[in-house]
């Protein structure tokens, strides 16, 4: 062959696969960045096939020591935000799945019959690995953009009818539903003093109690891990039926549980219910 023909041939080979090498670069997809929660009591790890044992002491006496599960414990998240030592708090994005969709996402389980697998993992869009990140911070809630939407129109999760108070209530933000032998509780933390038509209408302005909280958290890439304390959320709480709290700002129960989730004090983790986790 003339090796004229054959060098321009060469040529051409290189620069082909060049033009590969690059194109396959460009729709190579990187993986979500994953952080996983862990529900607690003090130092030990729960799930539905757990049992814990609980006493408040209250006013007039120490309550019982009793042994108890929970039925359900879920909760929304959305607002996520990352603190960069080069530009500040950042928005991280999450992405989309069929727990997370809009930036808002649904962690917990419900424990039946069937042991469905809850969910406990966020997924976020990968950042630049020159970040250095100080900082994490979130919502627990969801916004009011999309809390009083018809929820049979919603996308996964905001669909959850279990999470659904109505239109004019919006979504449950969280749901803790514990259960003993002897006795059952809950906890049903959403908006309250939400002005509307009527119950199937959405008010047109944000609700008299929004009861959204801000959670801010020291944060490294090397964290993987952040842990749900209950046992700091029901402290000092007597688990008991009559002393459940839907949210209603004037019962005594419901205002412990808001002082413990730091919606009365600027440091959201003054009691440290989250608490971040490095690896290793």
């Amino acid at each position: 062959m003339n090796c004229k023909i054959l060098k321009k041939i060469l040529r051409g080979t290189t620069l082909i696969f060049f033009c590969l090498t690059v194109l396959s670069g460009c729709f190579q997809q990187t993986a979500p960045t994953s952080i996983s929660f862990q529900l607690v009591y003090g130092n030990e790890p729960l799930s539905c096939k757990s049992n814990f044992f609980h006493a408040a002491q209250t006013k007039t006496k120490k309550s019982q020591l009793d042994n108890w599960q929970y039925q359900q414990l879920q909760v929304f998240m959305h607002n996520f935000e990352v603190k960069t030592k080069e530009n500040g708090w950042q928005p991280w994005l999450m992405a989309t799945n069929s727990h997370q969709t809009n930036n808002v996402a649904l962690l917990g389980e419900v424990c039946n019959e069937k042991n469905e697998q809850g969910n406990w993992l966020l997924e976020f869009m990968p950042l630049t690995d020159s970040v250095v990140i100080t900082d994490i911070r979130f919502r627990l809630g969801v916004p009011f953009e999309l809390n009083h939407l018809n929820p049979l129109t919603q996308p996964s999760p905001l669909n959850d009818p279990s999470m659904f108070w109505g239109w004019q209530g919006g979504h449950k933000f969280m749901r803790a539903e514990l259960v003993s032998k002897s006795d059952d509780w809950l906890f049903h933390l959403g908006s309250k003093g939400c002005s509307a038509l009527s119950p199937v209408r959405a008010p047109k302005s944000e609700c008299l109690h929004p009861n959204r909280v801000t959670v801010s958290l020291p944060f490294t890439r090397q964290t993987t891990v952040i842990e749900f304390d209950l046992a700091v959320l029901i402290r000092d709480i007597e688990l008991t039926r009559k002393n459940s709290c839907q949210s209603s700002a004037d019962k005594e129960s419901c205002k412990m549980l808001f002082k413990h989730l730091g919606m009365e004090s600027t440091r959201s983790n003054e009691f440290l219910l989250f608490r971040a986790q490095k690896n290793g």
